[in-house]
């Protein structure tokens, strides 16, 4: 239940204008837009239940892609960058991390390494997230897919 009420806070905030409106406004073509909807399987908040990633068709950012979700709501305030750390005929990942980040329980860790890998037959996914200078990897698994299905 809690994840579903981040997504429609997240949605209000990142595309209310719409994306036809966003497009005339830059004068260039919308991004194309993935959400995930991701169940944080580790229990420790470092899976993120929701990631909304555009990818620019346009303009001088064209091909850039960048995510967004609670986590970096919540610490950053803004979409980052992410790369395609891999790509094949059955899967595509993603790759992103934050630098100097501290847990509710106080542990710091230099860098946390996020992956997301999205099964291109149906969607699922799944999230990997790495701490610098921990053994642990937190996990999660879910779904993606494009607005309207695109």
């Amino acid at each position: 239940m809690r994840a579903a009420l981040v997504l429609p806070c997240l949605l209000a905030g990142l595309v209310s204008p719409g994306p036809a409106a966003i497009a005339q406004a830059w004068g260039q073509e919308p991004p194309v837009v993935m959400m995930c909807q991701i169940l944080d399987e580790s229990g420790t908040g470092w899976v993120p239940e929701f990631i909304m990633m555009t990818r620019q068709t346009a303009g001088p950012r064209q091909g850039r892609i960048e995510v967004f979700d609670p986590i970096l709501q919540r610490i950053v305030g803004q979409p980052i960058e992410a790369r395609i750390t891999a790509d094949d005929r059955t899967s595509r990942s993603y790759g992103w991390a934050l630098a100097g980040v501290r847990n509710a329980s106080g542990q710091r860790t230099e860098r946390l390494d996020f992956r997301l890998t999205v099964q291109k037959a149906d969607g699922s996914a799944r999230v990997t997230v790495t701490a610098l200078g921990y053994d642990n990897i937190m996990t999660g698994t879910g779904a993606c897919g494009s607005p309207g299905g695109g």
